[in-house]
């Protein structure tokens, strides 16, 4: 079965700008009408969506009320979700929280948490039961994986054909969160001491034989005199770094083949395969984009990082991907949760899981202005297919009126809603260009075929003193114009540019102005319009330069620009839609 590459709708590519609500509000946005208080949290959530500018809401379908009772299935729970998110005109990601929930099992319904000897759990090393179900036993799976059959089949009776649901999350952050890496229970010490799968030794053979043919040719080249590449480049993963360091050995116990990490290993991969193969299941009855998310470990290099910890133990966390990209075959996400405050963690984060076989999607990330600047890095640099913040309802005031910690993400939502139709799928040629400020910085640099590109993140220049336009629109922007900004609580200048081709772009962005310039002489001499920021302003030829909209793949024109709006650097707000430009 091919992996999706991205979610559609009809057919057709869709870019997921969204919001998760908080767990609880699942039963809420599903429970029937006429519980005064449900009614209220559900007018909050979508009051939220709304003032956030979304096109997706995130869902919980809670086990314990999808199947209350063995075998009995609530369906018009789901039916009620589906319907009050299609009446708002959104498309909807359903989360469904089962076996897992955060390494927990919360959902799972009483019927059974009550039943231990049949739904067992996993167990400490002094014997002691926890509260999460083990992935080593049948019966846990196979439970799990009839609801989830069936509320797959449900999606595809119900909205198969509309296809308000464009994707299901398949567990949330699974794993063991509790005082142990593995489980202790009969079978998990079994599976622990047993040998390790062939396929996973193959993964990391496979690995290392590689990494040894690119240092070999690495050392022919520098022998030749020739650039041989960074040395990160050829850095193993831990599964196979792990390996080599314990003697590269073809079987033996998850300890023998692994050494410290091998307690993990076997961890994720059970929960890895158990996954998947619900997963399979589902997929068998309706093929939609599945994926898991992912509780991170903070790249594994910062604090302690401690599985069963810091994180849920068997999750798909650095330390363990390719043991998750061995053992599954038909999930088509690994999704990290990003609630980072540190850019640089960030960064390694979507580096790490931009897979080339895998799509990019974020699920879960913070009502921060970090996290509105991250997003265009994770769109633009390695071209996400969706990006979702995590509670929803928080994003707005007790009198309703979105919070000012929330302002900069519903400021990046309109601009990557303005450029949907750009990032779904994608055009030929068309390269993205992604601008982001750092705190402190005032400008930044592009060279795009023979064009300089200097883009101002502060009006002309911070030392400029001369007038600087936008429009009538905007004069309330023009007071803060030169002011740079200090710190990452701030919201900072970011935008993404779309080059076409020909000199046509698109661009969307908040707090940034363009200007260009040729860089195609060679004789020493510097161009006269370089030598005063007006010159360079009024220098710039258009063919074109509007402001719009796209309707289906068209672009419509909403403003034309010229005059003052124009001789001042090509310049975007987060409401000022699409720019559309043509340099002569």
């Amino acid at each position: 079965m091919k992996k999706h590459t991205c979610f559609t709708v009809q057919g057709k590519p869709f870019f997921s700008v969204g919001a998760q609500l908080h767990n609880s509000t699942g039963y809420a946005i599903g429970a029937p009408e006429g519980r005064e208080a449900l009614q209220k949290d559900r007018e909050r959530a979508f009051e939220s969506l709304e003032a956030l500018g979304v096109n997706t809401v995130a869902v919980p379908v809670c086990w314990d009320a999808f199947e209350p009772k063995e075998g009995v299935f609530d369906l018009d729970y789901v039916r009620r979700i589906i319907d009050r998110v299609r009446e708002r005109g959104l498309h909807a990601v359903l989360l469904w929280f089962a076996t897992w929930k955060n390494g927990q099992m919360e959902y799972a319904p009483v019927w059974v948490k009550r039943d231990r000897e049949r739904f067992v759990r996993v167990r400490c090393v002094d014997g002691r039961e926890t509260t999460v179900m083990s992935p080593f036993y049948e019966a846990n799976r196979e439970q799990d994986k009839r609801a989830f059959v069936r509320l797959m089949e449900l999606l595809k009776e119900y909205d198969g054909q509309e296809q308000t649901v464009i994707a299901v999350q398949v567990e949330n952050e699974p794993g063991m969160l509790a005082a142990t890496i593995r489980d202790f229970s009969e079978k998990g010490t079994k599976s622990f001491l047993g040998g390790v799968p062939d396929a996973l030794i193959g993964a990391a053979r496979a690995e290392c034989l590689a990494a040894e043919a690119m240092e070999e040719t690495a050392q022919k080249l520098a022998a030749a005199g020739q650039y041989c590449g960074r040395t990160q480049d050829r850095r193993l993963s831990p599964l196979a770094q792990s390996w080599a360091e314990n003697g590269r050995r073809e079987s033996g116990s998850w300890a023998e083949v692994f050494g410290a990490l091998g307690a993990e290993f076997c961890t994720a991969w059970a929960i890895a395969r158990y996954i998947d193969d619900i997963a399979a299941a589902g997929k068998q009855v309706y093929d939609l984009f599945l994926y898991v998310n992912v509780w991170m470990d903070r790249c594994g290099n910062r604090g302690w990082s401690m599985a069963g910890l810091d994180y849920p133990s068997g999750g798909a966390v650095s330390k363990v991907l390719e043991v998750w990209e061995t053992a599954c075959s038909h999930l088509d996400a690994f999704a990290p949760d990003i609630y980072e405050q540190e850019p640089g963690c960030i960064r390694e984060a979507q580096e790490l899981y931009d897979r080339r076989e895998l799509a990019f999607y974020v699920p879960e990330s913070g009502l921060t202005n970090v996290n509105a600047s991250m997003m265009f890095e994770a769109v633009g640099k390695h071209r996400a297919i969706g990006y979702h913040v995590f509670a929803a309802e928080s994003s707005l005031d007790e009198n309703g009126q979105i919070t000012e910690a929330a302002r900069g993400i519903r400021h990046s939502f309109a601009m990557l809603r303005s450029a949907e139709t750009l990032l779904a799928g994608s055009r030929p040629g068309m390269r993205v260009h992604t601008l982001v400020q750092q705190p402190g910085q005032d400008a930044s640099r592009l060279q795009i075929g023979d064009w300089l590109c200097r883009v101002s993140y502060a009006g002309a220049s911070p030392d400029f003193a001369g007038w600087v336009a936008m429009d009538c629109r905007h004069g309330k922007d023009l007071r803060d114009i030169g002011r740079i900004p200090m710190s990452l609580e701030e919201e900072l200048a970011r935008g993404l540019l779309f080059e076409m081709g020909g000199n046509e772009f698109y661009l969307v962005g908040h707090k940034v102005r363009l200007y260009w310039q040729k860089s195609t002489w060679t004789d020493g001499s510097i161009p006269v319009n370089m030598l005063n920021i007006q010159h360079q302003a009024h220098n710039m030829e258009f063919l074109c330069l509007e402001e719009g909209h796209f309707e289906g793949e068209g672009f419509v024109t909403d403003r034309i620009r010229s005059g003052d709006e124009a001789r001042h650097g090509i310049w975007a707000q987060y409401d000022c839609g699409v720019i559309h430009f043509v340099l002569n």
